[in-house]
């Protein structure tokens, strides 16, 4: 068994100073990790305060052992159900097919646990709660980036001005930070051209979480899963989610597709995509009367979601090409935009940025060249699956929201005839990446089916350096 105070491992981090964009999930993670691996770091968010809008996020089995590695697992559990079914309906609620987390497959059993649903604002509030105050800054919408051979220099909104060694964006779809390095690099003719072009904008989407609701009248509230219900509206063009979350509250979604696939320029995007109460309460008026598994109308729902709350949303999707420019990178949604219906957004951006704080221990120097070139390592490693995550959110988007005879029969197959085999192929496929930080003790990861293995980093924190022997003996899955 190794330990961390073998004489291979006493590798000191390179001391430098790391600028997070954005204090979303990305954002705060980032900033969790940076924390662990004892470098210095800055989260700016532009909001003057935690943005609490949104709706259901699914942790899958991929990001858990990190969860756990960092203690925050109990916490998790506590904050979350575990994921039961998707259970597809007709409008008149007959039963189209369900897939579920334990037949034909049981994904707690194979992977060490089920697919953990959480409200956003409390995934944010855990993760947030996690990081000293004085670090993350609001108010601070970045407006100008500007790097040179020694620093990248950030000019906010409020005339703040903020420099670092590294910049990350992790600040979405609409990324301040992207937006300032594509206009240096359209500006010198180095921008591809698949980079200029505007997402496609294929839903509108409204979303919401109630306040709790009374499990007398709503008896499925209390159950021990999280059975998710989908119906398809007589409408060809909708459909609507409901979601329980613990504590007898409901995330509930509608989803409006366009057929003509809308593309906008992005900066149309940006102005119109924003969270806005008002623009959520005009659509809401338009969907009151559909009827849900619970006995009421959807209404129900939007009226005891807390006022101001609920948001409309706009939906696209996208790959970008270039993903890094000197000391300036990318994560999440600003680089591999997918819709939400194969709930990979927030995962893949959680793997993002545990990939990025792998490669940033190991970081040689301060310089431009050695930047680049741990920032080309992170894009060889995670721009593959992004752009499959991509291709994928299109096709998984058509199958839980639209009608039509090719849709319906591949619903019905999937949902109804799935052998096992296949499905432990898929399961297999996006459960064998199973990260953890390589720079503190990593944990045991439960299921029978065991991750790919990882190796230890030989640059680890001070904090854990200047533990006794007997304190920092580390498990690893790889050995």
């Amino acid at each position: 068994m190794a330990s961390l105070d073998d004489e291979d491992t006493k590798a000191a981090i390179l001391d430098c100073h790391v600028c997070i964009v954005g204090a979303g999930i990305g954002g705060l993670m980032m900033g969790i990790l940076l924390e662990r691996a004892d470098i210095k770091y800055t989260i700016l968010e532009k909001h003057p305060f935690h943005n609490p809008l949104g709706s259901a996020i699914c942790l899958e089995p991929s990001v858990q052992p990190l969860f756990r590695q960092l203690g925050l697992m109990d916490e998790i559990h506590r904050l979350s159900k575990p994921f039961g079914a998707l259970v597809f309906r007709e409008d008149n609620l007959n039963i189209i097919g369900t897939f579920s987390a334990q037949t034909p497959l049981d994904i707690n059993d194979r992977y060490g646990g089920y697919n953990r649903i959480i409200a956003r604002r409390d995934l944010c509030a855990l993760l947030a709660a996690q990081i000293p105050k004085e670090k993350i800054k609001f108010g601070k919408r970045v407006l100008e980036v500007r790097q040179n051979a020694g620093e990248v220099i950030i000019r906010c909104s409020d005339n703040s001005v903020h420099h670092a060694d590294i910049l990350i964006g992790c600040d979405g779809a609409y990324s301040a930070v992207r937006q300032g390095l594509y206009a240096d690099l359209s500006a010198k003719g180095e921008l591809p051209k698949q980079d200029n072009a505007p997402m496609g904008y294929q839903y509108d989407c409204l979303v919401g979480v109630t306040d709790p609701m009374d499990p007398s009248k709503h008896p499925s509230l209390t159950g021990k899963f999280s059975e998710f219900q989908t119906i398809l509206a007589k409408d060809a063009n909708c459909s609507y989610w409901c979601i329980p979350l613990v504590g007898n509250r409901i995330s509930w979604m509608v989803v409006k597709f366009h057929n003509k696939g809308k593309k906008y320029a992005e900066d149309q995007l940006f102005k119109h995509s924003g969270w806005g109460a008002e623009a959520a309460e005009l659509m809401s008026y338009e969907f009151r009367e559909l009827t849900t598994t619970y006995g009421c109308e959807l209404g129900e729902l939007m009226d005891n979601t807390a006022k101001g709350s609920m948001a409309k949303v706009m939906l696209e999707e996208k790959f970008y090409k270039t993903w890094y420019q000197g000391r300036v990178v990318l994560t999440g949604d600003a680089v591999h935009k997918v819709l939400p219906f194969g709930g990979q957004g927030a995962n893949q951006c959680i793997h993002d940025v545990l990939a990025l704080t792998n490669l940033l221990v190991q970081l040689k120097s301060n310089t431009v060249p050695d930047i680049e070139e741990l920032f080309e390592s992170y894009f060889k490693a995670r721009s593959p699956i992004g752009r499959t995550v991509v291709n994928m959110s299109s096709r998984v988007g058509n199958l839980m929201n639209r009608k039509g005879m090719m849709n319906d029969i591949i619903r019905k197959v999937a949902l109804r005839h799935m052998p096992r085999w296949l499905s432990q192929i898929i399961n297999d496929r996006w459960s064998y990446d199973r990260p953890q930080l390589e720079c503190i003790p990593f944990v045991k990861v439960p299921g029978e089916f065991q991750p790919r293995p990882q190796k230890r980093s030989a640059y680890v924190p001070a904090s854990l350096l200047e533990r006794e022997p007997s304190t920092t003996a580390a498990t690893t899955t790889a050995e």
